[in-house]
Order: C-alpha cells, then sequence, then structure tokens
C-alpha cells in the first residue's frame, strides 16, 4: 500500500483532524500537501474533535435554511446539540436572526433581506 492509500485510508476512517495521529510522519512526507488538502476537503470531522464553535456554526446554516419556521428552545437544541442555556444565549446573541412570535417561540428570519426590505 504506497504512502497516499495510506493517507487516504486513515482520512476516510477517522476523519479530521485525528487521522494525522494514525499515520507517522515519514509516510505523512510522502504525499504532497495540494493531495492532502483534496483528501481534507471531503473528509468528515472526527465526533471528539467538534467544537461548540462548529455546533453554532451548524445551527446558522440550519437557519440559513430554514427561514420563516417557528422553533422553540428544545427543538434548536435537538437539532443543534447544543444544552438549551447554550441556545438561550445564541437566540440573544442573534436577535437580527429570530423574531419572538409567542412566549417561547421565535420565527426564523433572514437579516439580510430584512436589512434589504428596510432600506426600500
Amino acid at each position: 500500500m504506497n504512502a497516499v492509500d495510506q493517507v487516504a485510508k486513515a482520512i476516510e476512517t477517522y476523519g479530521r483532524p485525528l487521522w494525522v495521529s494514525h499515520i507517522p510522519y515519514q509516510t505523512r512526507q510522502q504525499v504532497s500537501t495540494q493531495k492532502i488538502g483534496e483528501l481534507l476537503a471531503t473528509a468528515h470531522r472526527s465526533p471528539d474533535s467538534v467544537t461548540r464553535a462548529d455546533l453554532y456554526g451548524d445551527l446558522k446554516v440550519w437557519c440559513a435554511n430554514n427561514v420563516f419556521a417557528e422553533v422553540t428552545v428544545p427543538m434548536l437544541a435537538t437539532v443543534s446539540g447544543l444544552s438549551k442555556p447554550s441556545v438561550r444565549k445564541f437566540i440573544d446573541d442573534h436577535g437580527d436572526m429570530f423574531r419572538k412570535v409567542e412566549k417561547r417561540s421565535w420565527e426564523v428570519r433572514d437579516p439580510k433581506s430584512d436589512r434589504a426590505l428596510d432600506k426600500k
């Protein structure tokens, strides 16, 4: 098995960034940086390396794809994997993305289009 195949298999099996710990340094040096970049572009993240920032980013993407959805804190906590207090803080910090509908529910908004409509 050549070095590229070893690196590709490690990236597929362990994801990023954990694949590095399973491949010797000498083997990694035999593969070009460009090839490693191509392999990492399609790689999944290792579950152990998911950070809170990643979860917040995923929640922003989810909100962008579900504009006008009516959501609650428990629903967003389930979707994002964040705790309920973290979701409440996210809603407070991103007030332009949410409009309060009822006591415990919000409507997901698109801040860019809202600002564009306000300018007209």
